[in-house]
């Protein structure tokens, strides 16, 4: 896998490609990019029949450990990889330790073990259990096994600790990636913990900076789920910024978590290159939908969007109920060609799962459209 990318003028904001994928060596990928999040190795509400008919480009699936780590003695026996088992082989696979759109308990892990909350509970994962695991699994992509149990508020203590569990997981888990023939092609993305503490976050990146990553994931500012959408952007900013400065300029960036459009173009700006859709997911699920246009999302995340601008509308609302226009206007996507507002209402009272898919089919390229847009920024 290589990263190639150049700056923005005027701006920390990158243009980059992703390419020389050994599965896909002739597909590229520019950045500013959005994963298609799954769980279970599907996406949310839409199957691939779906998935297929709402968009014809290459994506790269992001597969959450939480969702698939029980699947793995099943697709160790298969032998194929997750993206073939799961009937998603025309698309590259990237690999995280968590799922940003669900909410990650606090605690549970040691300095050896991270905790990885399943649909039957917790498991234990370890770097000889996660590596077997990703050897099963044959990703394109994969996150190292690391402990992001931090988040703004955390103390230096936690911090620290968190660090020191980091690295010798880390170390571990490299030293069996340069052993495996599985993972030989697959590229390797480190992690960058440690709350809001800033020299330990410098701690970390002066720590990889000689490790053989393909990129970086920052992470350790929240802890995932709905809530990250009320968390201080400012503070958050202000980490990244600092962080983002002294990463290497020729690795790829990540930055987990379900951000609403405006913190993404924010990290856009600040420098990020790759981001994941677990933000229209969460908008699905309360049965909301999004219908914002990148170009009315103002820079400055302190600013406060024009009163005019509906980023999302609620559908659970009865002043739908007779509202016979499509769920965001000047839209030809399916939902807004066919579908009224009312009849979305009229869904979600009934319980239809149909109301959960056309929400799906409406927000998710909306928001890989942003990110899209965000090229010409």
């Amino acid at each position: 896998m290589k990263f190639i990318f150049k700056n923005v003028p005027m701006s920390s904001a990158r243009h980059g490609v992703l390419s020389s994928f050994s599965k896909f060596p002739e597909k590229i990928f520019e950045t500013p990019l959005l994963l298609v999040s799954t769980k279970g190795g599907s996406v949310p509400h839409i199957t691939h029949e779906v998935l297929q008919l709402i968009t014809k480009d290459s994506h790269i699936m992001q597969f959450p450990l939480p969702s698939t780590m029980l699947s793995h003695e099943t697709v160790k026996e298969y032998a194929k990889g997750l993206a073939h088992f799961c009937g998603l082989k025309d698309y590259l696979t990237y690999c995280t330790v968590q799922d940003p759109s669900c909410l990650t308990p606090v605690g549970y892990n040691k300095t050896t073990v991270v905790s990885v909350w399943t649909n039957i509970g917790r498991v234990s994962v370890n770097a000889e259990k996660y590596m077997k695991t990703m050897e099963a699994f044959q990703p394109d992509m994969y996150q190292i096994l690391a402990n992001t149990d931090t988040n703004l508020d955390s103390t230096r203590k936690k911090a620290l600790k968190t660090l020191r569990s980091c690295q010798i997981i880390f170390d571990e888990c490299i030293k069996r990636h340069q052993e495996s023939e599985k993972l030989k092609n697959s590229g390797v993305i480190g992690v960058i913990s440690g709350g809001i503490d800033l020299d330990v976050r410098k701690d970390h990146v002066k720590y990889m900076l000689e490790k053989p990553v393909s990129g970086f994931s920052i992470e350790g500012l929240h802890n995932n789920g709905a809530d990250v959408e009320k968390m201080d952007y400012e503070k958050c900013n202000m980490v990244l910024e600092e962080i983002l400065n002294i990463l290497p300029e020729d690795k790829l960036r990540i930055v987990p978590g379900c951000w609403k459009p405006q913190q993404v173009l924010k990290m856009v700006e600040l420098g990020v290159d790759m981001f994941d859709s677990s933000f229209p997911f969460i908008v699905t699920e309360r049965m909301c939908a999004l219908t914002f246009s990148w170009k009315s999302i103002p820079l400055d995340v302190s600013e406060v969007p024009s009163q005019n601008v509906e980023e999302e509308i609620n559908l659970r609302d009865i002043r739908y109920k007779e509202d016979f226009g499509p769920l965001k206007k000047d839209c030809t996507c399916l939902p807004c060609r066919k579908h009224t507002r009312a009849y979305v209402y009229h869904l979600i009272e009934s319980k239809e799962l149909l109301a959960s898919t056309l929400l799906m089919i409406l927000s998710r390229p909306l928001m890989h459209h942003h990110v899209w847009g965000l090229k010409a920024y």
